[in-house]
């Protein structure tokens, strides 16, 4: 470590920002302030760059810590009056009273001193989920700039799920959500001002120390009449807490001519918007949603049903949808509704990209499939209902694709809610009416990978037109690794056999063979009658 006098921390690329008239009073060995009147901040910034910046200053009253975000601060000691320290891609703040009396560093950090400068001071903030299923929505106040933190794994900031807004008052707020064990991280400068909730399952952590979310003026009461709604959203619509305004719209469209125009200019990040109340019948045209737009409407804002983009016609797919857009608060109709034999056959959403996102959709009336999903598609809080087809009638086919997650919706009168061709998939937290054609999960032969089915409430017990029990589950081969069902409530009564016999009725089966093979359920209830909350979807 290197000894500087004050002339050469000036005259260097890591240098002491002393300025206007605090350059006296912090000079090194001169000058004073006062602990009560006086705090001063100091700052070593590393944040632009990797290497380590390792330092020792003195002071001649008091100096506490008061953040870190570098990689490597767990061994920084502050004690009478002395810091020694280092710093990695982040930024270590003291604030302190007296003058400096000596200060040494070695490293490319930027070093920044001085009174009121207590804004520049990037903190942490960590919303972290503590009980699966669990949601939580959340919304806090800073007193300046707020920004998201992404690789901070099962805890960053979702890219859309996450909002930053700057208020009039010059005051920063964030609002999210987030759930099921994962959370989301921030940096602020400033103070925390406000955070809400005050209590749920979730523990909030500052600068990595767990806090009261209660110490900063958040309130809770009893909802009244015309209060959001809380819970789990299942299915969408009124009371889901992400949906999109109309004022973040780049393009607001309410005709096929507006909205191919749209997709034609729209560029990754923009929002394409479907007016509320629009009826877009795109006929014939099979359209592209290109890389990384959101296509959004109103569904759930106040009341509103979403605008609809519809045809009679029988396309494939009507939605192409590419990498990393998110389709969001629309209704989506198809020419079905009714029970029809073979006949010509539509796809609604034909996710063909990765990292897809769609939530809060009302989808209906499409003989093949709703959805489709052919990669890691998270399918979530939509209403998938009237797709009934003789031989496909789904409400979402997973194709060959391992990790789509569908989850919080509500499905009904579909021949399969959920459809699998080979592939795996987790399915969780939904919610299946009594309305069905033929068992509700599905997966094909030869018998799909990794299969995930658990906390779900499947009302269907009965094939409405054979009238004769169905299963919730049916799986037709062998999983190559398994198919894990747990904590369902099936209102099938009739639990698995010992060992499985061809297609019977019981609310979980295996096809194609005459033993369990890669097939594990426990913990599910049969029957109507309600078992434990923790059994079945959130409710």
């Amino acid at each position: 470590m290197q000894k500087e006098d004050d002339d050469s921390l000036l005259g260097r690329r890591t240098y002491l920002k002393l300025g206007g008239a605090t350059l006296a009073a912090l000079a090194l060995g001169t000058g004073s302030a006062s602990a009560e009147s006086h705090p001063y901040t100091l700052i070593v910034d590393g944040s632009d760059t990797s290497e380590s910046t390792e330092y020792v200053f003195e002071v001649s009253e008091t100096i506490q810590k008061i953040s870190s975000t570098s990689t490597d601060s767990s061994s920084d000691t502050v004690s009478d009056g002395r810091v020694e320290g280092s710093v990695t891609d982040g930024v270590d703040a003291y604030e302190f009273s007296g003058n400096i009396t000596s200060f040494s560093f070695d490293g490319p950090a930027v070093v920044k001193c001085g009174e009121n400068i207590e804004q520049t001071v990037e903190h942490t903030i960590e919303i972290i989920s503590t009980e699966d299923p669990s949601e939580l929505t959340y919304e806090f106040t800073a007193t300046d700039e707020i920004t998201k933190i992404f690789n901070d794994t099962r805890n960053s900031a979702e890219t859309r799920n996450d909002q930053i807004s700057q208020n009039s008052d010059g005051t920063w707020t964030a609002q999210g959500y987030t759930g099921n064990g994962y959370g989301d991280s921030f940096k602020f400068k400033g103070e925390l001002v406000e955070f809400s909730p005050n209590t749920g399952p979730f523990k909030l952590l500052i600068d990595g120390q767990e806090v009261d979310p209660s110490e900063f003026g958040s309130q809770t009461s009893e909802p009244t009449d015309d209060s959001t709604p809380t819970g789990p959203a299942i299915g969408g619509g009124d009371g889901y807490p992400n949906t999109v305004a109309p004022s973040e719209a780049d393009y607001l469209v309410s005709s096929t001519r507006e909205l191919v125009s749209a997709f034609d200019d729209a560029s990754s990040g923009d929002v394409v918007y479907v007016e509320g109340g629009a009826e877009i019948d795109v006929g014939r045209r099979e359209l592209t949603v290109p890389r990384g737009i959101t296509l959004a409407s109103d569904r759930g804002i106040n009341g509103a049903e979403g605008g609809l983009i519809k045809t009679d016609h029988s396309p494939w797919a009507m939605l192409e949808v590419q990498d990393d857009v998110r389709i969001t608060g629309l209704q989506v109709g198809g020419p079905r509704w009714d029970w029809v034999e073979a006949d010509d056959t539509e796809l609604g959403i034909d996710a063909r990209g990765s990292n897809i996102e769609i939530d809060n959709v009302n989808a209906f009336g499409w003989g093949y499939a709703a959805i489709r999903s052919n990669d890691d598609t998270h399918i979530h809080h939509c209403h998938l209902h009237h797709n009934p087809r003789e031989g496909h009638g789904y409400g979402v086919a997973t194709e060959g694709s391992d990790n789509p997650i569908i989850e919080y919706n509500l499905f009904d009168h579909n021949r399969h809610s959920v459809q699998g061709n080979g592939g795996g998939y987790t399915i969780r937290y939904n919610h299946v009416k009594a309305d069905a054609i033929s068992h509700v999960f599905d997966q094909h032969r030869p018998g799909g990978t990794t299969m995930k089915i658990y906390n779900n409430t499947v009302e269907a017990i009965y094939d409405e037109l054979e009238d004769e029990k169905v299963p919730a589950v049916a799986i037709r081969g062998v999983p190559d690794d398994i198919a894990d069902i747990h904590d369902n409530w099936f209102y099938n009564p009739v639990e698995p056999r010992d060992n499985p016999s061809g297609w019977t009725n019981e609310a979980i089966i295996q096809v194609h063979t005459d033993e369990w093979r890669n097939v594990s359920f426990n913990n599910n209830h049969y029957g109507s009658s309600e078992p434990s909350s923790d059994i079945g979807c959130p409710r």
